[in-house]
């Protein structure tokens, strides 16, 4: 979100000077309309850039990412995103109450994880796994899952199929549990951290209390 807003503040900053860019060429210079708008593109890139880059330095230094690193990432987030949404999808064709179930918590778990790296970046490195093969490896079972169990008048090898499947899913659903663990680990041990030391302070003015008191 950060990183966006320093794109508008970018925009406010460039179009102001693309317009007097622009104006200034067709008052002040005697050429053709189209080399007008050029000069007042290049007024725009000459006060986005630099605003932009100014703007989101503060914010890539605090995840400790390189621009580079950055926009890696977002790719990968928005390559998970349109796989989350294609899990989704596969809802249409669900059967039963308990299949509803097991896709609704594999949706949601890989919809999470990836929302959480999207407001923070820097722990994509935490589970990379969980974007080059974890969500990949469920949304492949899911399609196939759910295709299969739509089909009218399965054999016994499909129902087979189907049971086995099933049981992937399951272990699938405990990998991308254990992933979501990992992603806010973090968070358990800033928590756990900040805990202790609010038991200490306490202890320590419970202590001075009983010494001021006797």
């Amino acid at each position: 979100m950060r990183y966006n807003l320093s794109r508008i503040f970018g925009i406010f900053v460039g179009i102001p000077i693309a317009v007097a860019s622009f104006f200034t060429s067709v008052i002040g210079l005697d050429i053709q309309f189209f080399f007008d708008l050029l000069i007042g593109a290049a007024g725009f890139v000459v006060g986005y850039v630099p605003t932009q880059r100014l703007t989101s330095k503060s914010y890539l230094n605090e995840l400790g990412l390189t621009r580079k690193d950055y926009r890696y990432i977002r790719h990968q987030i928005n390559t998970a995103q349109n796989k989350v949404k294609r899990i989704f999808k596969a809802f249409i064709n669900v059967r039963s109450i308990q299949d509803f179930k097991l896709v609704n918590d594999i949706y949601r778990l890989t919809r999470t994880i990836n929302q959480i790296v999207r407001q923070q970046p820097n722990h994509f490195y935490h589970i990379e796994s969980f974007y080059y093969s974890h969500i990949d490896h469920a949304l492949n079972l899911v399609e196939s899952y759910t295709h299969l169990a739509k089909m009218p008048m399965k054999s016994t090898a499909d129902q087979q199929a189907l049971h086995q499947t099933r049981i992937t899913l399951e272990e699938v659903k405990r990998t991308l549990i254990a992933d979501l663990k990992r992603v806010n680990e973090q968070h358990y041990n800033q928590l756990d951290t900040e805990m202790r030391l609010s038991k200490l302070y306490q202890h320590h003015y419970e202590k001075e209390y009983d010494n001021e008191t006797k």
